[in-house]
């Protein structure tokens, strides 16, 4: 009996019989994708990993990674000769974010996505990007401000440490948006910029967000776009969401600076007896006042308080332009629901969806809204004011 239950236990430890041995894998960290449109095919470009360059054991002088182009018709045809082309099999399991052409973009990303989920090589949670005035290869290609040697490690810190001035989608939610009722995606937007005059000489930004009808891409809304997008969707940061400048109503051409903290965001659908459909949609930002470039004083705490509200009121005013900003876009220029009105609607009131569903771009397109913005100051860091500077 002892004898058989060593056995069993010799079974039971002897591993994983189809697991990857490190030295046999090569592990990609980053993916962009390029159309040639002469020839239409796709370029891949992968990122590979050298472990040993960045062993602080035994360093290598080798390079971080190593970057991999590889054309063909489709995706699963470049996926197979990837393999022909390194000394590793690719493992893609441990890709940190997938970078795709403007041109693909606008062709529709679905046929990209179902490749990687069919297969199961890319994890849902990594991020998606669409490039913006270059090749997608070029973003992993361009050294500019990255601290860590590897892209992919350089274009996963943007994502994690963007504000609300940028947009951060992995590819399962802009699976879910495409296929899901009421709701079009909006996809962060990477731009490789050069500064002649400057060092480092190239750089690469997260700017501005990718507007999508269903799965194709219509145009481009920039980061004061993206900031009035995330208030309306409360989507991005939770708590800490960026700055706001506003003018410091004390003296001409200086500011003030408005720290936003907590969002509270809110769309309410309502259909009249005639059937119209609106929208109103309820902000609430909590701030802190951070910086005060006047150096006038205030002498009494009434003061203080009548300042805190004048400044309240005219964060309310910016950001209600730039919510209206945003949506005016999107019903124009667009017809895209990035927003999710649809969806709200569909939630709240279904019947109505029922009816309105299968042409909702163009209903979206014509539908009347209102903004409510509410802004709370709920720090001042004043006592009696900005102080003047004494001789």
């Amino acid at each position: 009996m002892r004898v058989l239950i060593v056995l069993l236990s010799l079974f039971l430890l002897t591993g994983c019989w189809d697991r990857k041995e490190l030295a046999e894998i090569g592990i990609v960290s980053a993916i962009t994708i390029d159309k040639d449109t002469d020839t239409n095919e796709y370029t891949l470009t992968s990122e590979y990993l050298r472990p040993s360059a960045q062993s602080t054991l035994s360093p290598s002088p080798d390079e971080s990674s190593l970057k991999v182009s590889v054309t063909g018709k489709t995706i699963d045809e470049i996926l197979l000769k990837a393999n022909k082309t390194i000394d590793r099999k690719s493992f893609y399991a441990h890709n940190k974010v997938i970078v795709i052409s403007e041109e693909i973009a606008r062709e529709g990303l679905i046929p990209i996505i179902d490749s990687f989920q069919r297969g199961k090589q890319v994890r849902g949670y990594v991020w998606l990007a669409i490039t913006k005035g270059s090749d997608a290869k070029t973003i992993i290609n361009t050294e500019g401000n990255n601290i860590t040697p590897v892209s992919a490690n350089f274009l996963k810190g943007l994502f994690e440490n963007a504000d609300y001035n940028a947009v951060g989608i992995n590819m399962l939610t802009y699976h879910k948006k495409v296929l899901g009722a009421g709701v079009d995606p909006l996809v962060g937007v990477l731009k490789r910029e050069e500064n002649a005059d400057k060092v480092p000489a190239e750089l690469v930004k997260l700017s501005g967000g990718a507007a999508f009808k269903e799965d194709k891409l219509v145009g481009f809304i920039d980061e004061t776009e993206v900031r009035g997008y995330n208030l309306v969707t409360g989507e991005g940061p939770v708590t800490d969401r960026g700055s706001l400048p506003l003018p410091s109503l004390l003296d001409e051409d200086k500011l003030v600076t408005l720290l936003l903290k907590e969002l509270k965001s809110e769309i309410k659908p309502k259909v009249d007896k005639n059937g119209q459909i609106s929208f109103t949609i309820d902000i609430h930002q909590k701030a802190r006042l951070s910086g005060q470039e006047s150096t006038d004083e205030f002498k009494t705490r009434k003061e203080i308080s009548d300042y805190l509200k004048d400044i309240e009121k005219e964060g309310e005013k910016t950001i209600k332009k730039e919510i209206e900003m945003v949506i005016d876009k999107a019903q124009q220029d667009f017809q895209s629901d990035i927003f999710g009105f649809g969806r709200v609607l569909n939630i709240e009131q279904p019947k109505e969806w029922q009816k309105v569903k299968d042409d909702w771009s163009e209903t979206f397109a014509d539908v009347n809204y209102n903004v409510k913005v509410d802004v709370e100051i709920v720090d001042s860091g004043l006592t009696k004011g900005p102080f003047e500077p004494k001789e």
